[in-house]
């Protein structure tokens, strides 16, 4: 994700990859979430996770209003409190925490903790630092800022799967990994150094650079989520979300 001067989401079209500055999240400063990382959406709210509060906030994707009634308070009481990267599948919303090297997991309805979900397999695997994560509903894909890789696990059994690892962006020049979203067939991957968001193909792993994105701006490109439409990036320095599409 991309953010501005003051914190903001900015938002990028995936069509033309143009900054679509009408989509913007820069109503972040004014709610105190001052350190926004993880973003996921249910396409009518946005939730922004935030490492200084320990908190995951929501906003409405319509207005951009705070919808406090849907924040996650819960984080910090579960010893959740490095919050980076965030996914869920609507039921349940999995946190990764970086300092602690786990992804924690809270029910979507009553914000409580759901230990059960949770991965404890992270560190064993060299996975220390983890960030982003998203999933297909059958992996978990973890990146790693520090590995410069991107993990993947089974849902199910929350064991490594080392065969849809990404080793490959190291080589490709993506050897800051913040961010990671995919559509299925493409995997993006938010780089906070280079600000710019690299692709590769979710079957072959190669880099796949028609499809990559310039995060002019977003110079501490953080996570990524997209409708398929637009494609939002937080910039963990400017408390934004910037909007590309």
């Amino acid at each position: 994700m991309a953010f501005n001067e003051k914190g903001e989401i900015i938002r990028y079209s995936m069509s033309t990859k143009a900054r679509d500055r009408a989509k913007d999240f820069d109503t972040f400063h004014a709610a105190g979430n001052r350190n926004p990382e993880g973003i996921w959406s249910d396409g009518t709210t946005m939730w922004v996770a935030d490492r200084g509060s320990d908190k995951i906030y929501a906003y409405s994707m319509s207005t951009k209003a705070c919808e406090s009634a849907k924040d996650f308070n819960t984080l910090g009481g579960a010893g959740n409190g490095d919050p980076k990267g965030i996914w869920s599948d609507s039921t349940t919303m999995w946190v990764a925490d970086m300092a602690g090297g786990k992804i924690y997991a809270y029910s979507m309805s009553t914000k409580a903790r759901d230990s059960a979900k949770d991965f404890d397999t992270l560190r064993a695997a060299g996975n220390w630092t983890p960030n982003d994560i998203w999933s297909d509903g059958a992996t978990m894909w973890v990146a790693d800022s520090v590995s410069d890789k991107i993990y993947a696990y089974s849902m199910s059994t929350k064991a490594r799967d080392r065969a849809k690892d990404f080793d490959t962006l190291g080589g490709a020049g993506n050897t800051f990994p913040e961010g990671i979203w995919s559509d299925g067939t493409t995997m993006w991957v938010a780089d906070m150094a280079g600000g710019k968001i690299y692709a590769y193909s979710m079957s072959t792993k190669a880099r796949d650079s028609a499809k990559e994105f310039g995060a002019t701006g977003n110079d501490c490109a953080s996570s990524i989520w997209s409708d398929g439409t637009t494609m939002w990036v937080s910039d963990g320095g400017s408390d934004k979300i910037y909007a590309y599409g």
